[in-house]
């Protein structure tokens, strides 16, 4: 019979803080855990919620937490609130406004806006810090869906799977052919 075991979470005092980087807080996925006590009628529920990171198991409000403290002392509010707006203008799926603030931090803490495999790594990089496409190795094609002129990163096109790229005008992923066209 399969052993349960209950995760361990990680704490964090106030002089760990200063060690705490984007690297090691990187949100890797959700844990949770229900235990119970008691029998009978006096039985009670409760359900532990964690955080997976390179340190380990964190508890997710303290993770969210560390996170928000994180960003102030990088002097990165202002990326963690163009984030929250990115996912608010494509919140498709009607998210409250904790629960899109809630996915904004766990992209910061992946960093995916300075990873060029992020499909919208162009568009959000444009609108936000467009000082970073300069050493962005762009590249212009056209889709099979569209049939129109965008551009995607290089990094993209390496790691492309069955020849299809993400659409930069509908969002859809479709074959797609180098253009010698350049985008504006």
């Amino acid at each position: 019979m399969l052993e349960k075991k209950a995760f361990q979470t990680v704490s964090f005092l106030a002089h760990d803080l200063e060690r705490l980087t984007f690297e090691n807080l990187q949100y890797h996925l959700s844990l949770g855990q229900s235990t119970s006590t008691g029998s009978g009628r006096n039985k009670e529920y409760t359900y532990k919620h964690g955080v997976r990171t390179p340190l380990g198991v964190i508890e997710e409000t303290e993770w969210y937490q560390l996170m928000e403290q994180l960003i102030e002392r990088s002097d990165e509010q202002w990326l963690l609130d163009a984030l929250i707006q990115w996912e608010k203008e494509r919140n498709y799926t009607r998210a409250t406004s904790a629960d899109l603030r809630k996915e904004a931090l766990r992209l910061h803490s992946s960093r995916i806006f300075d990873k060029p495999k992020w499909v919208y790594y162009i568009p959000f990089n444009r609108q936000y810090r467009p000082d970073v496409l300069r050493r962005a190795h762009i590249v212009t094609v056209i889709n099979e869906c569209c049939n129109l002129p965008g551009e995607v990163t290089q990094e993209q096109i390496d790691c492309a799977y069955a020849g299809m790229v993400f659409c930069p005008h509908c969002g859809r992923w479709s074959t797609y052919i180098y253009s010698d066209k350049t985008c504006n």
